[in-house]
């Protein structure tokens, strides 16, 4: 199948084209059908899939732009990195429709600046995060109530940064017709009751995979302990060549440390993304890492999650997030569009029960440790010998095990029947040896006589 075979309007096939898409992805294919013949969708996918294009083609191919001065479709993020994303998405998409027009508004952006932006004319699409978009209602600047589309997307993260209030509040101004669909790559229980109250008819779609990260991505654990973390990551930076790499850590006060560490390893031009960055700042780097001017960028969880950086082919997690489910929003930086991809975790005894809960949600790791200033593979699994228990040896180890079940021991009983099975293989060991040497020594007898009666 490709995107020609949707129907789209001209202005949609036209701007596909140039940006050089041809296929849909899975979940585009599901998706598309169902907004484009105006139904709500509940979508959850793993990163890298395509959520994005599976809701703004068939929503701005069905938007009416003869109703130049009203919101048509509202698009909610939790971060101003997604929004910014998916606003350059969307002007891309309407590249060739001169009646089609895109507003961004986020916290930290010159609100005066955005309220003229409006004044004289509302966008046909609407894009940012809850509060701002919020305040810009409430202050009588964005008429939020004319949209006839609504996309909430990565909703788990909205929910788990304390802005869904907002996002009812917004929703409850909205005409009950409107068609609500929701995007992320993980929904957790907590969104239940919203999910009832606005999406009750709407239809469920889901990639199903075992696995919950991309299937392109390897996940590599490489054994470590807290002091050795320094090492371990020089070790992995000398050994990998990415085209993007990009380290994450839990705590934004560790940002500037590890830029240090790389630096320290010859590695000067470092991008970042986190919280700290005032929004010039933010916006900036965005723009010069969508412009590839970094082969390296260390960032936190919530400043990176949901935004398609090009051509990453590395993740290096320093640390495990405590909720999990943003290890998987990590790993899914990599491995997209086709591509595979490396997710390292730095690992010690400490987070073995976050491996064991990724392992238990179906992610398969390798596992390597620090020798000689290199990472070697560790084989995990060993191989069980086949048990026969009616070998002599586990014959009479059974009997000395068994004499002592079921009786009143006395202390250092084990010290004892372990001497009694060891004096017990050792004789039959001897015995064996015997054996052997009296079979060597008749096979030998045998073969001279026939080589006696030969001559």
């Amino acid at each position: 199948m490709k995107f020609s075979d949707f129907g789209f309007k001209k202005f949609i096939n036209d701007a596909l084209e140039e940006i050089g898409f041809v296929y849909p992805t899975k979940i585009q294919e599901k998706v598309i059908p169902l907004i484009k013949k105006h139904r709500p969708v509940i979508a959850q996918s793993h990163t890298g899939t395509g959520k994005t294009h599976s809701f703004l083609l068939p929503i701005l191919n069905n938007i009416a732009y003869d109703e130049s001065n009203k919101i048509q479709c509202l698009i909610v993020t939790p971060t101003r990195e997604l929004a910014r994303q998916i606003y350059e998405n969307t002007k891309d998409i309407l590249k060739f429709n001169d009646k089609g027009t895109v507003g961004l508004f986020v916290g930290g952006d010159d609100i005066e600046k955005s309220i003229q932006n409006v004044k004289t004319k509302q966008p046909t699409v609407v894009i940012g995060t809850p509060t701002r978009l919020k305040k810009m209602y409430e202050e009588g600047n964005l008429f939020i109530t004319t949209a006839k589309y609504v996309v909430i997307d990565e909703c788990d993260m909205i929910f788990d940064l304390g802005f869904i209030e907002e996002v009812d509040f917004m929703l409850s101004k909205i005409n009950k017709d409107v068609n609500v669909s929701l995007f992320s790559a993980t929904i957790n229980n907590g969104l239940k009751p919203f999910l009832q109250k606005y999406l009750s008819n709407s239809i469920f779609i889901e990639n199903k995979d075992a696995n919950p990260t991309n299937k392109n991505i390897e996940h590599v654990l490489v054994w470590t302990k807290n002091k050795e973390n320094k090492e371990v990551l020089r070790t992995i930076v000398s050994e990998i060549n990415p085209y993007v790499c990009m380290v994450f850590l839990n705590k934004k006060d560790q940002i500037k440390e590890i830029i240090s560490w790389l630096n320290e390893f010859g590695i000067k031009n470092v991008g970042e993304l986190h919280g700290d960055l005032d929004s010039r700042q933010r916006t900036n780097m965005q723009k010069r890492i969508q412009n590839g001017d970094f082969k390296w960028i260390v960032a936190s969880d919530v400043a990176a999650r949901g935004i398609d950086i090009d051509g990453v082919s590395h993740i290096i997690s320093v640390d495990l997030p405590k909720d999990l489910d943003y290890y998987i929003h990590r790993s899914g930086r990599t491995g997209r569009n086709q591509y595979s991809g490396q997710s390292y975790v730095l690992f010690n005894s400490t987070n073995q029960h976050q491996i064991d809960e990724l392992k238990s949600k179906g992610i398969t790791f390798s596992n390597f440790k620090l020798a000689n200033n290199q990472l070697v593979e560790i084989n995990t699994v060993k191989k069980k010998k086949d048990f026969n228990a009616n070998l002599p040896v586990n014959v009479e180890t059974k009997k000395i095990i068994d004499k002592y079940k079921g009786q009143k021991v006395k202390p250092g009983y084990k010290k004892r029947r372990k001497a009694e099975v060891d004096k017990v293989k050792k004789d039959i060991r001897r015995k064996h040896i015997k054996e052997s040497i009296a079979k060597i020594k008749k096979d030998k007898y045998k073969k001279r006589r026939e080589e006696l009666f030969e001559n």
